[in-house]
């Protein structure tokens, strides 16, 4: 069995702080002891052998070369001269890449790059420049090759790429490339081909000789680059065909080829395609109006295309009566249009071709025209003789087609309508408001009703209203808010037993507190039934009732108001503190926070603490916090001596209950404390999630002192004088793997 390797040693580096000395020569008992680890990383090296398992650690890392592009070509370059070209080198693993090497086979290539050996962190890129020296008019080929080592695993690892470069006489034009814009067909079609010359074409043209592997793929027997130009084009006919193949297109000019590849799919046996679907984007229609429809094919339609039948079984649903699918492709689209109709059915519309069909249905509903009224009837209740009250309906068009208002009529002495032009043109979602008055010219009771003609069903409102020669009374009086704490403006309302009459109508205001004031009256406007006015409510010290009236006439009507006393709270967010273990002579806080939690402001009047070693921070008395409002007060612990120690923090306040608040304080002095520190490994196999601190005690067995915490320091507050302590540290990962442990460190207590 081959087990883990721990590939980095770690060092560790004693730190010795003394608090404070008794005398010149013994060091005192509440010495503080630090220890800083140096927590690296860690690979594990992991072989299987039959009966044996190795562990997966925390720090394991992997390291990769990738370069690009994966070759070079310089292509054609003039004798004498030199061209460069750049090659990115990129460290895709997850460690430290060392490169020691880069080469050239061929003297006509040169490397030049940053000095080596050169180490690129995970992720990080070299980027090299690569010069080709073209010595005569030949073909140059060769290899790049790359030599890396993996930081972690000493393993060196060789990579190559592809470098080639050709001479050239003056600039010579030869072939460099033939291509096609297509290079699949199914069925019949024309492609656009090109060949390209590695330079401009001399006064006399360059010829470039084509031929094709297959009939099926029909080429020029050459084509001519023009004076000055690098490139010509010419078609490629392409011919439908039952078995699939691949044809080679070549070009030729002097010793140069090119070639291109055009693959061809045939539909067997020549045998054209049934009808494999048939669907629409809209299958429902309401009213008028088109969808897009596909007709799909079992294959693709061969040379000259194919024809599709269409057809549908209702008048109110027209379709093409064919739609050709182009050689080649397997669908086509057309176009259904649905008139409206004026009973629901359902169309089919049908595609046929090579006995074969497919069918889809369409629903064509019919168009509804519908009008809504707001409401169906309308009460003016008592209105004044000689006084108009106008109140309002709304017409809506709520069915699937427009409606068309002709004409509105209404019955009753005393009502009018008025708001409409007819004839009136209401689309769906559309609306119309009428308004409707009652304006009485006699004291009785009196009925009517508003009829609305249209091409929908019939609407009707009825109609109320009581004309009187006696004043309307007070009904009642409300105010927005009856449970009131503090000072606040609440906003209040009369409202008449009718319409009021022209001129308006007063009514007298009053409240039986003078904590609570309200105007003198309040004036409802001529038709009107109701009127606002503003109470304006003051804090007070005693809860009380306040009763606000409102009269006319004889009249009178009353409502409630309930004035709460405000008073203050506090509340503090802890009922004992704790401080923990420090070591003698040094320091730690805690926050404590007042708050006002009553209707009314708090007043802080005093902050004591009592205790040795404990104090509090300075804090401007006395404080006035509104409600809602907090304070927040540092308790520090600063213990002299070892032991432990208590105290107590007393707060003094307005608050109606708990004036007085004590909250108990401890904490404990040792004489030692062990400060453990590490420094993140920099890089891992999986991410790091915690650490975990282990130790023994006088040479025995380790046990953990933490469970995985991020934090990468411990402090140690239980160890005891004269005894040795030795400490180590692990890691754990995501996955809850936990790596090999740190170097040992051994610490003695005096």
């Amino acid at each position: 069995m081959i087990k883990s390797r721990r590939y980095s040693v770690l060092e560790v580096r004693e730190v010795r702080t003394i608090e404070r000395d008794l005398s010149s020569t013994l060091i005192t008992s509440r010495a503080r002891v630090s220890r800083i680890l140096a927590l690296a990383a860690f690979a594990s090296l992991a072989a299987g052998i039959a009966g044996c398992g190795s562990d997966s650690k925390a720090f394991s890392s992997t390291a990769a070369p990738l370069i690009s592009p994966s070759s070079v070509d310089f292509g054609d370059v003039k004798v004498g001269t030199a061209a460069s070209k750049s090659v990115t080198i990129t460290n895709s693993g997850s460690s430290e890449l060392q490169i020691t090497e880069l080469s050239s086979s061929d003297s006509s290539f040169a490397v030049s790059s940053a000095k080596l050996p050169a180490t690129l962190a995970a992720g990080q890129s070299l980027s090299v420049k690569v010069q080709y020296n073209a010595k005569s008019a030949t073909d140059s080929t060769g290899d790049l090759s790359l030599a890396t080592t993996s930081v972690l695993s000493d393993r060196t690892r060789f990579s190559s790429i592809r470098l080639h470069g050709k001479g050239s006489n003056g600039g010579t034009a030869s072939l460099s490339s033939l291509s096609c814009a297509t290079s699949s067909y199914i069925g019949a079609g024309s492609d656009n081909c090109t060949v390209k010359l590695s330079a401009a074409a001399p006064s006399a043209g360059v010829v470039v000789n084509l031929a094709s592997s297959s009939s099926a793929v029909a080429v020029p027997a050459s084509v001519t680059v023009a004076s000055g130009s690098n490139s010509a084009s010419f078609a490629a006919t392409v011919s439908a065909v039952t078995a699939s193949q691949t044809v080679t297109l070549t070009a030729t000019q002097g010793s140069t080829t090119k070639t291109s590849s055009i693959k061809l799919s045939g539909s067997s046996s020549g045998v054209a395609p049934s009808v494999s679907a048939l669907a629409c984007t809209k299958t429902s229609f309401t009213g008028a109006g088109s969808t897009t429809c596909t007709v799909s094919l079992s294959g693709a339609a061969l040379s000259g295309g194919q024809s599709v039948a269409l057809a549908s079984n209702s008048s109110s649903l027209t379709v093409p009566s064919s739609v050709s699918v182009a050689a080649g492709a397997s669908t086509a689209t057309f176009s259904a249009t649905a008139a409206k109709v004026s009973s629901t059915q359902t169309a089919t519309v049908t595609a046929s071709a090579n006995a074969s069909s497919k069918s889809v249905a369409i629903s064509l509903n019919a168009s509804v025209a519908a009008l809504t009224l707001s409401t169906t009837s309308l009460s003016f209740g008592n209105v004044s003789v000689g006084t108009a009250v106008t109140k309002s309906v709304t017409l809506t068009s709520s069915g699937t087609s427009a409606v068309t208002i002709s004409s509105d009529s209404i019955s009753g002495s005393g009502f009018s309508v008025s708001g409409g032009t007819f004839p009136l043109t209401l689309n769906p979602g559309q609306a119309a408001v009428l308004s409707v008055q009652f304006y009485p010219t006699s004291a009785s009771s009196v009925t009517g009703q508003l009829s609305i003609s249209s091409n929908a069903s019939a609407a009707v409102v009825s109609l109320s209203g009581n004309g009187t020669s006696v004043a309307p009374t007070v009904s009642s009086i409300s105010c927005g808010s009856t449970s009131i704490t503090g000072s606040l403006s609440d906003s209040c309302s009369v409202s008449l037993s009718g319409s009021a009459p022209t001129g308006g109508l007063t009514v007298a205001l009053g409240s039986t507190s003078s904590s609570v004031t309200v105007p003198s009256s309040v004036t409802v406007p001529a038709a009107g039934t109701k009127a606002t006015f503003t109470a304006k409510i003051a804090a007070v010290t005693t809860s009380q009732s306040a009763t606000l009236t409102a009269t006319t006439g004889s009249t009178t009507k009353s409502t409630v108001l309930q004035l709460n006393a405000a008073s203050p709270a506090i509340s503090i967010n802890a009922s004992s503190i704790s401080f923990g273990a420090i070591v003698v002579d040094n320091s730690t806080t805690q926050t404590v926070t007042i708050s006002s939690t009553g209707t009314a402001a708090l007043t802080v009047n005093s902050i004591g603490v009592t205790g040795t070693g404990f104090s509090a921070s300075a804090v401007s008395l006395p404080a006035t916090l509104n409600p809602g409002q907090s304070l927040n007060v540092t308790l520090t612990f600063n213990p002299s001596a070892v032991g432990n120690a208590t105290g107590q923090l007393t707060v003094s306040s307005n608050s109606s209950a708990n004036s007085s608040i004590a909250i108990g304080l401890s904490g404990t002095a040792n004489p030692h404390q062990v400060n453990l520190a590490w420094s993140a490994p920099s890089s891992s196999g999986s991410a790091i999630t915690g650490y975990k601190v282990y130790r023994a005690v006088s040479g025995g067995g380790f046990t953990s002192l933490s469970s995985a915490n991020a934090q990468t320091s411990y402090s140690d507050t239980s160890v005891k004088s004269g005894t040795s302590y030795q400490y180590y540290v692990t890691s754990v990962d995501s996955t809850g793997v936990e790596s090999t442990p740190s170097n040992t460190t051994s610490v003695s207590i005096p």
